[in-house]
């Protein structure tokens, strides 16, 4: 199985949707239902809501906000999602195009 730990590339910096992808079960499920409510969701509604006990949604929590997937303002978690930064690389001119400059001094 794949440490959580391991699986974040951005620790920290928010929740990609692609993290899901290796994310232990617990923890894609409980993000999974969190991303799909825009508004904050406390313990006991994610443990009605996933059917687990409540610690074991605090586990889970704990888990992910160490992560930094979640955050916590007064009882109340909610995803926080990352932003990928696209690595850009410059583009190459075509030797067509290079040729034509060239023609044109």
């Amino acid at each position: 199985m794949i440490d959580s730990q391991d699986a974040s590339s951005g620790c920290g910096g928010g929740l990609n949707p692609a993290d899901l992808l290796v994310l232990p079960d617990r923890q894609r499920s409980l993000l999974t239902l969190m991303m799909r409510q825009p508004t904050p969701f406390t313990v006991p509604e994610l443990a009605e809501q996933l059917q687990w006990s409540a610690e074991e949604v605090s586990a889970t929590l704990a888990e992910v906000l160490q992560l930094g997937y979640v955050t916590v303002d007064n009882g109340a978690y909610q995803v926080k999602l990352g932003r990928r930064t696209p690595r850009v690389q410059p583009k190459r001119q075509s030797p067509r195009v290079a040729a034509v400059w060239d023609k044109l001094g």
